[in-house]
């Protein structure tokens, strides 16, 4: 019979609570029961790590402590979280001591959770072993370059929307990180719609040469949760794998594999019609119209003539029509354009600039999008037959 070995910490509830939110998007939700909807704990003087694990993406994520007794455990991510969110106390005590087991068995722990308040509640839940827990994969330090929280936050707020939802495309179902130099470009698109954002960082981009670096979008939403951790990430490529270390916290991700499509060849070689608009002006327009759009298309007409961009859309089926008609300084002839509203709505969101412009050359070429005030930023979004 093996001997009970106790593992303890206490910690801020808080802290905890923040850093298992952090991670717990990665636990795959259709998975309840196996070993990857747990959450690894592993102790050590001074620090616990919580990590969390979908085979694909790893994120760890480590939290100072105190009274930490050694050791590591799994126990079932959801109902952890619920505990720990669920406990009246400032501070939180996780007591665990392993349960008499024979030889050949797998190790199994009794995991007790309580806080230092008189009005804290008792928990009392399984753990495992976490012999078999993926490990988290990592990457030398001379091989990462730095970029800062901040650009990298902006690049990804500028791109993600456009990443595909459908699984039969399964390389637009990430972002694009292109590196030339000091350069870095981010790219998204799901084929109907594009982004691509470039900014100069202080160092050089060391990613692998000639290859498409493509971070799948769960990886993406969970490297947002982290970056504000700390002013720097680093980042680096080795093998198919993305490697994301910031403050305290480390993320490994596999990279989609494929040829990215090259998004200059989609980009206008020319624009016939470029007019400024207020952003805000803009969005409050497209709102208005979006509720009479029919999904799935949610096909928005927009017609530019004599001064005034014209903006409509209607509901066959319910008989319904909207329309806004805004200002601008355009003389021309008269332009229309088709396209899905949300679309549109997704980039202008995405935007914090005061005036953007709108580029258009005909029917079947796409509505560019632009911030007046950033050249490296452009976004498409591909016309609809009216």
């Amino acid at each position: 019979m093996q001997q009970k070995v106790h593992m303890k910490f206490q910690a801020s509830k808080d802290v905890i609570d923040k850093a298992v939110r952090r991670i717990d998007a990665i636990i795959p939700n259709r998975d309840m029961g196996t070993l990857l909807s747990n959450l690894l704990v592993a102790i050590e003087p001074g620090q616990v790590s919580l990590m969390a694990s979908d085979m694909e993406t790893t994120a760890r994520i480590n939290v100072p402590v105190e009274k930490a007794v050694a050791g590591e455990f799994i126990v079932p991510a959801k109902q952890f979280q619920e505990y720990v969110s669920s406990l009246v106390s400032k501070d939180l005590i996780v007591e665990v001591e392993q349960e008499e087991s024979t030889d050949d068995a797998p190790a199994a722990f009794r995991v007790k959770l309580h806080g230092t308040s008189d009005a804290s509640a008792t928990y009392i839940m399984p753990g495992n072993s976490s012999k078999s827990f993926p490990v988290l994969n990592r990457m030398s330090d001379n091989k990462l370059f730095a970029i800062s929280s901040a650009i990298l936050e902006e690049m990804i707020r500028k791109t993600q929307y456009a990443i595909s939802q459908e699984d039969n495309r399964y390389i637009y179902n990430g972002i694009c990180f292109q590196g030339a130099g000091d350069l870095l470009t981010l790219i998204g698109t799901d084929g109907r719609r594009l982004s691509a954002i470039t900014r100069r960082l202080a160092a050089p981009v060391s990613f692998p040469s000639g290859s498409d670096v493509v971070v799948h979008a769960k990886a993406i939403r969970e490297i947002q949760k982290l970056i504000d951790v700390a002013d720097e990430v680093s980042l680096g490529v080795e093998q198919r794998d993305l490697f994301v270390r910031v403050g305290d916290a480390q993320l490994s991700s596999r990279l989609l594999e494929g040829k990215f499509p090259d998004y200059k060849r989609v980009l206008p070689q020319e624009i016939t019609v470029q007019i400024e608009i207020s952003r805000d002006r803009l969005l409050e327009a497209l709102q208005q119209i979006r509720p009479v759009t029919e999904p799935p298309s949610h096909q928005c007409r927009m017609v530019l003539e004599a001064k005034k961009l014209h903006i409509s859309g209607q509901s066959t089926g319910q008989g319904s029509r909207a329309d806004v008609a805004l200002d601008v300084d355009y003389d021309g002839e008269k332009i229309e354009i088709g396209f899905n509203i949300l679309y549109l709505i997704d980039i202008i969101k995405s935007l914090t600039c005061p005036r953007l412009r709108l580029g258009m050359n005909d029917a079947n070429k796409p509505l560019v999008v632009q911030d007046i005030d950033d050249p490296d930023f452009i976004a498409l979004v591909m016309p609809m037959k009216i």
